[in-house]
């Protein structure tokens, strides 16, 4: 009886613990721009050669991608189109009409977030995804992207909730 009561116990602490996280930098730890919690259990992993982060949540739920474009390129906007391009083609088999702006502030950074609807790419089923853009220091733009399912368990959603939140610009 004893044993199942402290097996309860722990089950219940390890619920209400928060997930560990990895503080991930972007474009890379020794240059970071900008840096971001991404749960371990995501398996965040940093691409130096891309200069950016990517994580897909356990049972592919979720999948984030963070990176940086120079705003002081004169093809800037272009780049920055093209990576989005990129990215969504990658993950989405087709965009839903009707995404919507926001904006959203966190640890003092004022960001503008896309957010859309679509049909994954791998699955085919429905998710919604975000691009947050913010200003990341001196000619840098800070991307975040994100994409899940439209039926996402809740602990996915609070995920999301918790890595943009925990966006943090490096002071040079």
């Amino acid at each position: 009886m004893k044993l199942t009561q402290v097996a309860l116990v722990a089950a219940a602490l390890a619920f209400a613990l928060p997930a560990r996280a990895d503080t991930m930098s972007v474009p890379t730890k020794e240059a970071a721009a900008f840096t971001l919690d991404v749960p371990s259990n995501w398996k965040p992993k940093a691409d130096t050669a891309d200069e950016s982060v990517e994580a897909t949540a356990p049972d592919d739920h979720a999948y984030l991608s963070a990176w940086i474009s120079k705003s002081s390129d004169p093809k800037a906007k272009e780049n920055f189109v093209k990576d989005l391009e990129v990215t969504l083609k990658d993950s989405l088999k087709s965009i839903d009409e009707g995404s919507k702006e926001e904006k959203f502030a966190a640890n003092g950074i004022e960001m503008k977030v896309i957010k859309g609807s679509g049909v994954d790419k791998r699955a085919g089923t429905k998710v919604k995804f975000q691009v947050a853009m913010f200003s990341a220091g001196a000619d840098k733009i800070g991307i975040v992207y994100t994409d899940w399912d439209a039926d996402a368990p809740k602990d996915i959603m609070d995920a999301i909730q918790g890595v943009m939140k925990s966006i943090k610009v490096v002071k040079k």
